[in-house]
């Protein structure tokens, strides 16, 4: 696997990316641009990838904002998340990342927000994307639920959210106690290889997370709703869900499942909200039929025109 890392530069924002495997691209074909959930960071798919990726595949990873290593500008505060400003950095990212190629965006939780919603502003770049337990509304349960809550109460609560997060920055235990709050199946998460590679490989951004930054972030997540424009999708939709997601509640994603245009759905059994690790094979499986199914999609449309 030969990885290149680098940044790009949004109003201000500094977003981390990774360019995997680039010498086995084929421009002809849609790039896959993976996006992390929150208090992960870009390193998360060094290896919740699918095996093919690793060696054989090319691919990118993509920071969320306000994510070490990725940095804010010095006036990032209150009032300025909104799904607008999601779409201008997002979107302006992948048009540096990409330099006018097409992509496939795919994303478990905000990752999945940010791909439903570049496909709701028509993203140029963007021809199909896959949404892992993402959400239309800034609303979670659980222990990232919480967080969001207290984000959402204002700048008073703000300490208390910044010990939080400091709390989990400096220890491995707490860290992993708070991703397995995530699952359903807690033993298969706790016992896949790839919940402990993912916590070992996120591990250095953690520690260097500004608690600032991702205050002002999750304050403006919790305001979030783009339910009522799901509809405007008009590309390529796979919705993948855990019938147990304890953070996204299932009403949203059956919301989306419903309401975007010929959307695709895979709902995981006794699964939680980490698929990848909670039911790994499958979650492999269906992600390739979904990326086959938008690169065939996009080849007939091209034939066609």
């Amino acid at each position: 696997m030969k990885v290149r890392e680098g940044f790009v530069d949004i109003e201000g924002h500094r977003l981390a990316y990774l360019a995997v495997n680039e010498h086995l691209a084929r421009p002809e074909q849609p790039a896959v641009v993976f996006i992390h959930g929150v208090l992960a960071s870009v390193n998360f798919w060094l290896d919740s990838v699918p095996p093919d990726f690793r060696e054989n595949r090319a691919w990118y990873a993509l920071s969320l904002p306000a994510h070490h290593p990725s940095t804010v500008p010095a006036d990032f505060g209150l009032g300025q998340v909104d799904d607008q400003w999601f779409y201008r950095l997002m979107n302006g990212a992948l048009e540096q990342l990409l330099d006018g190629r097409k992509a496939t965006v795919v994303g478990p939780s905000t990752g999945g927000f940010s791909a439903l919603n570049l496909a709701i502003h028509r993203a140029p770049s963007v021809v199909g994307i896959v949404s892992v337990a993402g959400f239309h509304r800034g609303k979670w349960g659980g222990v990232e639920g919480l967080l969001l809550k207290l984000a959402g109460l204002g700048k008073w609560a703000k300490p208390l959210f910044g010990l939080n997060i400091l709390i989990a920055r400096y220890s491995g235990f707490v860290q992993r106690v708070f991703a397995t709050l995530l699952a359903h199946d807690r033993e298969a998460f706790s016992e896949s290889p790839l919940s402990q590679r993912m916590l070992e490989n996120i591990r250095p951004n953690t520690r260097g997370q500004d608690p600032a930054a991702l205050f002002y972030l999750f304050n403006g997540i919790s305001k979030l709703e783009i339910g009522d424009r799901l509809r405007d999708i008009r590309i390529p939709c796979h919705v993948f869900a855990g019938s147990h997601d304890p953070v996204v509640p299932a009403a949203q994603s059956l919301l989306i499942a419903g309401e975007v245009p010929n959307a695709k759905t895979v709902v995981f059994r006794n699964v939680g909200h980490m698929p990848f690790m909670e039911s790994t094979e499958q979650y492999f499986e269906a992600l390739e039929r979904a990326l086959a199914d938008i690169t065939h999609h996009n080849a007939s449309a091209a034939k066609a025109v």
